[in-house]
């Protein structure tokens, strides 16, 4: 009667009785769904699978003789759990949620073995957007208040669980690519949201973990049983995987765009303040043996740097300019800090001495090295990367040949990065989480497996570690009249000469077993090294090196050596009795001279030079000693010779570029040769995931690295290219 009184005004009683009918009909689907969920989310899929297979109903049992039909329950689930989550008297226990979404992922697991599964969960358009709405809805409610609460590590693990298995149920109802997934966010209209809440919901992850690896608070031990730091390391790994989700979307050039653009990461900081936290984690002498919780703990911070990178290069966007327009540019200066101070660190030692093989750490060094190549291209942090850089960069060349060949000119390192990707498991994971629940055991954390598909071949890192540095030297030497000030004109070059008289060990963490050039000799020893590392940026040339920053370079160098000269000349001057000379002859006595090949790993044997052959060469960095041991000049002027020839053309002042950014090609020349050729031999090979790992790996033998996405993404824009082409000349033949 309320309800037919009400009706016959404003119609606001027909809309309150629908809500209480609606209301009351979840309350009966919960009735029956939660003890439902709460029996069967233990059970994996395969279980599930033979248990539906034995039945003629298509039902199973869950608890005390009751049992449920699947079809029914796979349609109710998403409905049942997106009303739980959006309900205004939710609580913030969050594990029957978890359980829920255990169980969703299980059901969508089993959609290729059982289609009535597919049918009510893939085909039901209706459903898979009412799964989507549950994602981000699971974001808000993770992600939505980033204000920092204190939460018990039980509860902190259970939402760092949710945030990276609500992530990956996204490869159980939409497709295991994350090409499908972006494609399917980006048409949602709340994708926005989705982006914001999801690096939000992620940030409280890192938050929580921040104060689990830096301290031990006393309920540990009660709770995780022998295992006190199990909590940390597991904690670390859900932290890892949501990370590498969202750097995996990051990767498709649309959504790094979309992310660009965002006003919650981008203008008011959000993701860089995600990425400030990241850096700055740090774990305390309890988890000095962890090997396994640390490597984890970079890793992120590596994708981290790799996340942002992708971000700045955005084409249609800049993020820092946005930045900057909303007046939050300080939040960059602590990122710029931390790149420059690991610069310093990967340019001190071998990268990763303390890495073990089996727990690879990432590319920490390695992209930092391409988010300071962006960051010395930017106005805003060129003058800082100069100042401070250039230091780092002279005491660098202040090391002694043998070393500086060895760290900067050689397809071959004593060490180097390795990175690895988390092999995720929701089912595991949040199996793992809840049993802390229901146990009072010893908690046994889950370790996944970690996939090396991904690595760089030791050459290919070597020439990448090389060809960044050439870059970042580039950017901070190019003098834009647009862009700089009078002031940035010959900044960088006057701060490296400055620096060469400063102690190295000063500016440089020391280097184990280094040795830095006299003062004496320093001028000599530069020049070599400056000579070496411009004949290896020449080979590089023709794999990962931009032409235009090897141009740069040679006229860095060339500006550079008189200003050497005038700075070691009292020095030297001191050395020397007799005036230097080219000792030619001394190089006649020997049938053969050594020379380091570049491009190639050993040293390779040329025939001996003649006089009138040193002013004809055309590169540098020779290094050139006689049989004996003994040096062919005692000073820089066979340096100064043998560059003569590379400098033609290259001009004698300064180059002026137009434009913040030089667009780079993700693969050489002899690479996209080699692709020709396979596409050749295979049209549809982006169809096939296996072809494209395989090529992606063969590629990265053969010059710049080119991961599997990377290549994907290329012969799609190639095959869609060839489509426009030949449109435009069906249309112009119709003409």
């Amino acid at each position: 009667m309320l309800g037919l009184k009400l009706s016959r005004g404003w119609g606001t009683g027909r809309y309150c009785s629908l809500y209480l009918w609606r209301r009351e009909r979840r309350r009966v689907i919960a009735k029956h769904l939660i003890p439902a969920v709460n029996g069967l989310h233990w059970r994996e899929s395969l279980e599930i699978h033979k248990l539906l297979n034995d039945s003629k109903d298509f039902c199973i049992y869950y608890h005390n003789g009751k049992k449920i039909n699947v079809e029914k329950l796979a349609g109710a689930l998403p409905v049942h759990l997106l009303g739980v989550i959006n309900a205004n008297d939710r609580d913030d226990n969050f594990d029957y949620m978890l359980s829920g979404i255990r169980l969703l992922h299980t059901l969508c697991e089993l959609t290729s073995r059982h289609s009535k599964l597919d049918q009510v969960l893939l085909d039901d358009v209706v459903l898979s957007a009412k799964m989507l709405d549950l994602v981000i809805s699971t974001m808000v409610a993770l992600g939505g208040n980033r204000k920092e609460s204190w939460k018990s590590d039980n509860d902190s693990l259970v939402e760092a669980t949710m945030v990276a298995s609500t992530l990956h149920l996204l490869h159980g109802f939409i497709s295991p690519e994350f090409q499908d997934i972006v494609f399917v966010l980006l048409a949602h209209p709340k994708v926005d949201l989705f982006i914001e809440t999801a690096f939000g919901a992620l940030h409280n992850v890192v938050r929580s973990l921040t104060a689990k690896l830096l301290y031990h608070r006393s309920d540990q031990p009660r709770r995780f049983g022998e295992n006190p730091l199990g909590g940390a390391n597991f904690h670390c790994q859900q932290a890892e995987a949501a990370l590498q989700f969202l750097h995996s979307l990051c990767q498709e050039k649309q959504f790094s765009e979309r992310v660009a653009k965002n006003k919650e990461l981008c203008g008011k900081g959000g993701l860089l303040m995600l990425a400030e936290s990241i850096l700055s984690l740090a774990v305390s002498s309890g988890f000095a043996r962890e090997a396994r919780t640390i490597a984890s703990m970079y890793r992120i911070k590596a994708k981290v740097l790799s996340l942002l990178h992708h971000i700045f290069e955005a084409e249609n966007v800049s993020f820092l300019d946005e930045v900057e327009r909303a007046g939050n540019l300080h939040l960059a200066q602590p990122i710029a800090s931390e790149v420059l101070r690991l610069l310093k660190h990967g340019l001190s030692e071998s990268p990763n001495d303390s890495d073990s093989t089996d727990y690879p750490r990432g590319f920490m060094i390695l992209n930092a090295m391409r988010l300071a190549d962006v960051f010395s291209d930017d106005s805003n942090f060129r003058r800082f990367f100069t100042d401070h850089f250039s230091t780092i960069l002279s005491a660098v060349f202040c090391l002694s040949h043998e070393e500086f060949i060895s760290m900067l000119c050689s397809s071959t390192l004593s060490s180097r990065e390795d990175d690895a990707t988390l092999d995720y498991d929701l089912f595991r994971s949040a199996g793992c989480v809840l049993k802390v629940f229901s146990s009072s055991g010893i908690w046994n954390v889950p370790q996944f497996k970690l996939n090396f598909q991904n690595n760089l071949s030791m050459s290919s890192y070597a020439h990448q570690r090389t060809s960044l540095l050439v870059k970042i030297m580039a950017n901070l030497h190019c003098f834009s009249p647009g862009i700089c000030t009078e002031d940035d004109r010959n900044r960088f070059i006057n701060s490296f000469v400055g620096g060469l008289r400063k102690d190295p060990e000063s500016m440089l963490i020391q280097l184990p077993n280094s040795s830095y050039t006299p003062v004496a000799q320093r001028a000599t020893s530069v020049c070599r090294n400056i000579c070496s590392l411009l004949r290896h940026a020449d080979y590089l040339v023709a794999s990962v090196l931009d032409v235009k920053d090897l141009t740069m370079l040679r006229v860095f160098c060339k500006q550079l050596q008189p200003l050497i000269r005038s700075e070691f000349e009292g020095s030297q001057a001191k050395q020397r009795k007799e005036p230097p000379s080219l000792n030619i002859e001394r190089a006649s006595e020997e049938p053969n001279v050594r020379v380091e090949g570049a491009g190639n790993e050993n040293m390779g044997i040329v025939p001996r030079l003649k006089e009138s052959d040193v002013s004809n060469l055309e590169t540098s960095g020779l290094d050139i000693s006689s049989k004996r041991g003994k040096s062919l000049v005692e000073d820089g002027e066979l340096a100064q010779a043998l560059t003569n020839n590379l400098f033609k053309g290259s001009g004698s002042g300064e180059v002026k570029v137009e434009g913040k950014k030089r667009k780079r090609s993700i693969m050489s020349d002899d690479q996209l040769e080699m692709m020709e050729k396979a596409i050749a031999d295979e049209p549809n090979m982006q169809r096939d995931s296996v072809w494209i790992r395989t090529w992606a790996e063969k590629l990265n033998q053969n010059g710049p690295g080119v991961t599997a996405l990377q290549l994907k993404n290329w012969l799609s824009n190639r095959r869609a290219k060839l489509a426009r082409t030949m449109s435009g000349k069906t249309s112009k033949g119709k003409k």
